[in-house]
């Protein structure tokens, strides 16, 4: 009687449930069918909703086995089938090394599986008494090693879009090479930098403006100015999509800001997971089948480096010497991301690909460095390249005046923070540029260089967008239109047109500049085919639709031209608005948008037109007085969202 109590007693500590409970029967049927659909699929967003169903599938278990002694098998099967799944299709998708997807998850999927064995054999290795308190310790192991892994997967996956590749290789085998008198190219791309931030735009008048920058503004003399120039986008990796393909960001994915996707970064960060719930089709990046500005002019046999801020990818076919660069010093993110470290790649002529780090996260908590040594490398560059009598193209993206806000304009050195205001940042890139444009002019290359001066988008936390309405983040006024200045004497850019005199600085002494100002509505999706056709290559890629159209008429020429018929204004892969001429009147429509007000965060504005000639800073919605005139805008508007929709990386 003794020995059978105990012996009941004893299977009453624990027990491998083989029975179908309704619960656990359904969560083994979605475990399989997410795993199914994940790997035919490839969706990138699946495998992190499995890893998280094998960590909840393990608490599960655990909290019965503590209340009820025993452990569903139907469960355990469940978390060994989504383990399983995961493994297999990072092994099919992943788009890190195939080594490093091998270990990288077998570092979970191993033990998982071997505690999963152990676990539905603890009965049968240990005596009934220590197979509860080993069935435990395999269930707590598991739910730790799968809660570690949810936060350190890597959603690295090969991206799931129309492939252009062909088109892209055939178009870059035609490029001919460069003539003699093809300009070297320098583009300064600003960092969220307001359209009245330089003097020569300011609002108060360049004698009066609140930030002085005359080596800015020099690049103006007897060069051209647009009133009415925009980004392509409200922030900033669409935008340098745009400027770098010549097509709007949407017809690449790239519908918002590219985070870091690394999860063995020190310090950590959990902005891995932020790209594939906000990219459609695991872009994680400007694709590589893309044809960038970089790639045209190195086929056509320039040296060209990219230094600054890329933001547009952190590996594989995304980073900048995959898209056309030779050399790339600095950070693939923005300067408030984790982890900033800076690095230097570059591709040998044989192909080879060099990385180094040279400075780390850590080190780049004091900013206060970054012009010096930008300017330098950009100067080291521009130096090398004409020494060894090769064309260049310096693609020089400072992260300024990105906020944080970092200077050294005191000269106090690395640690003093004390003058880091936005003023003082703009101040000293503008001192450190005069050292390239004066390099440039010792190098006896100033007037054979096309130099573009412009911003990525409007600005964020400081900045004067003037009266214009809206900032960073609007399709307003304020939000995308920036300055744009541009240069080239030996190109003739600015030598038609009547001159505008303007005041700036030089050494601090007053100079009055003559510059051709330009009041055409253009974007910088026109960058791409403009720059092209002042380096000789004319002939645009034939198979995708190229959004942007050459400014070099309008720039050396005709100042009076009017390039485009219509804008579209985007923000996460949609248009919000158009900007369009009817009857010989700029008009801007607005279908519906949210307002910039942070009063009214959540109302939107429906059926908002102004009439940008007499109303340039969208104060007075005129759509009851001219409907037909916004109902023709929504057409275009909705037309092109259409259009986007059915065709969306704009295949022709």
């Amino acid at each position: 009687m003794d020995s059978g109590r105990k012996a009941n007693r004893e299977r009453e500590e624990f027990s491998l449930d083989k029975s179908k409970r309704a619960f656990d029967l359904v969560y083994l049927i979605i475990s399989a069918a997410v795993v199914l659909v994940m790997l035919a699929g490839g969706f990138v967003q699946l495998p992190l909703l499995a890893a998280v169903l094998s960590a909840a599938a393990s608490l599960v278990m655990l909290v019965v086995l503590i209340m009820k002694n025993r452990v569903s098998m139907l469960l355990a099967v469940a978390e060994l089938t989504l383990v399983t799944g995961i493994f297999l299709y990072f092994l099919i998708w992943g788009a890190d090394g195939f080594l490093r997807r091998l270990w990288w998850n077998a570092i979970w999927a191993v033990p998982n599986a071997a505690l999963f064995v152990v676990l539905i054999r603890s009965d049968k290795i240990f005596t009934r008494l220590k197979a509860r308190i080993a069935a435990l310790v395999m269930l707590a192991a598991m739910l730790t090693v799968s809660v570690t892994y949810v936060f350190f997967m890597s959603l690295r996956a090969h991206p799931r879009v129309e492939d252009m590749s062909e088109g892209h290789d055939a178009y870059l085998s035609s490029v001919k090479k460069a003539d003699g008198d093809a300009p070297n190219v320098l583009v300064i791309l600003m960092d969220d930098m307001a359209y009245a931030d330089i003097s020569s735009y300011s609002y108060l008048g360049s004698r009066n403006a609140t930030i002085n920058t005359p080596n800015i503004d020099s690049i103006a003399d007897d060069g051209i100015m647009m009133d009415n120039f925009y980004a392509s986008s409200p922030v900033c990796s669409p935008s340098r999509f745009s400027i770098l393909t010549g097509r709007y960001s949407s017809r690449g994915y790239l519908d918002n800001v590219v985070f870091p996707t690394p999860v063995d970064s020190t310090p950590y960060s959990i902005t891995h997971f932020v790209n594939p719930f906000q990219f459609y089709n695991n872009v994680d990046g400007i694709l590589g089948d893309e044809i960038t500005l970089a790639e045209v002019l190195q086929a056509a046999g320039y040296s060209t480096a990219c230094i600054g801020k890329w933001n547009l990818g952190d590996y594989g076919e995304y980073l900048p010497t995959s898209q056309g660069f030779d050399y790339f010093y600095g950070s693939y993110y923005v300067n408030d991301m984790t982890p900033y470290d800076w690095v230097r790649d570059s591709v040998s002529e044989d192909g080879g690909f060099s990385h180094e780090q040279v400075r780390t996260h850590a080190e780049n908590l004091d900013q206060s460095e970054s012009t010096a040594l930008f300017t330098e490398e950009l100067s080291r560059f521009i130096s090398e390249s004409v020494d060894s009598g090769e064309k260049f193209f310096a693609y020089y993206t400072t992260p300024w005046p990105h906020y944080p806000i970092f200077s050294n304009a005191s000269g106090e050195g690395k640690g003093y923070v004390g003058d880091d205001t936005y003023i003082d940042c703009i101040e000293e890139f503008d001192a450190y540029l005069g050292r390239v444009l004066d390099l440039l002019k010792s190098k006896n290359v100033y007037d054979d260089t096309l130099i573009v001066f412009t911003s990525d988008n409007g600005p964020g936390r400081e900045g004067a967008a003037g009266a214009l309405r809206g900032r960073k983040n609007t399709t307003f006024e304020g939000g995308m239109k920036v300055p744009l200045i541009v240069s080239y004497p030996n190109g003739n850019v600015g030598a038609a047109g009547e001159k505008s005199s303007f005041v700036y600085y030089p050494d601090g002494v007053e100079t009055v500049g003559e510059t051709v100002m330009i009041n055409a509505s253009c974007m910088n999706i026109d960058f791409f085919p403009t720059i092209l056709e002042y380096c000789g290559v004319t002939a645009l890629p034939s198979d995708r639709i190229i959004d942007g159209v050459s400014l070099k008429s309008l720039w050396s020429e005709d100042p009076y031209g009017i390039p485009h018929d219509k804008l579209f204004y985007l923000k996460r892969g949609k248009a919000q608005a158009v900007q369009m001429r009817v009857d010989n009147v700029d008009y801007k429509y607005f279908k519906h948008v949210q307002s910039e007000n942070s009063a009214f965060f959540n109302q939107f504005y429906d059926n908002y037109l102004f009439n940008l000639d007499l109303d340039p800073i969208e104060a007075y919605d005129v759509s009851k007085r001219l409907p037909k005139v916004a109902e023709k805008l929504r057409e275009e508007l909705d037309a092109f969202n259409r259009s986007v929709r059915e065709n969306r990386r704009g295949i022709l």
